[in-house]
């Protein structure tokens, strides 16, 4: 009795410390591969956001002022945000921003779905208070990233800013505003969470892990016996 007793004791230890290898190691690949995903990802927005950046002339925003949306300059720069904008499927918004140091604020100058969507949106002046301020400003040395996906009052997104110098080629030039591309929450949590498999395969391999040991874990006397 002591001996099946033992027997039976070592077999689910076997178990649990096979389990807990198993989840252990799917946990690690699982989590890898998760902030593997992410970092490309933010990566490329902050990327994408630099290259459309320094395709904006600052002469070509100069002068904007609040109540100039239908103006030709306004419509002008929109519509190369959009052309921009098209090339990749993702980005669903861009737009330009005017940082002012002193008061810490930050308002939009353009943003490129107006007028195709004059209620959804921002108006020139109009202040940006996303939980990105931070991103925002750290823009106005090089591009950033939204650290994590955020909601605000238009919406759930991941972003990425660049800034908008005065002169490309001039390393001391000024940044006269900062360029900002939205892409849906959705999209981003889709396009870094593709590793479910390694979960599915941590689950078969428990599952075929216990069933392994079940049967070869077995008495002698328990095996089904022929007539």
């Amino acid at each position: 009795m002591a001996q099946a007793c033992s027997r039976s004791t070592k077999l689910w230890v076997t178990v649990l410390v096979a389990v807990i290898i198993i989840a252990g190691l799917t946990t690690l690949a699982y989590t890898s591969s998760d902030a593997a995903l992410k970092s490309t990802a933010q990566f490329g927005l902050k990327s994408t956001a630099g290259v459309m950046a320094t395709q904006i002339n600052a002469s070509e925003i100069a002068g904007i002022k609040p109540g100039d949306e239908n103006s030709t300059q306004y419509l002008a720069i929109a519509q190369k945000l959009r052309t921009m904008r098209s090339m990749n499927d993702h980005i669903i918004n861009a737009y330009i921003i005017t940082v002012n140091t002193t008061d810490k604020s930050a308002t939009f100058l353009v943003d490129d779905l107006y007028p195709l969507d004059p209620s959804g949106s921002a108006r020139i002046g109009q202040a940006d208070i996303s939980p990105d301020k931070m991103q925002i400003f750290a823009a106005l040395s090089g591009p950033t990233v939204s650290p994590q996906p955020y909601s605000d009052s238009w919406g759930s997104f991941m972003s990425a800013y660049a800034p908008i110098d005065d002169s490309l080629n001039d390393s001391n030039g000024n940044t006269v505003a900062v360029l900002g591309i939205d892409v849906a929450e959705s999209d981003y949590v889709a396009s870094t969470t593709q590793g479910t498999w390694i979960i599915v395969t941590g689950v078969v391999s428990i599952v075929i892990v216990l069933g392994a040991l079940c049967v070869f874990g077995r008495k002698p006397e328990d095996a089904p016996k022929t007539p």
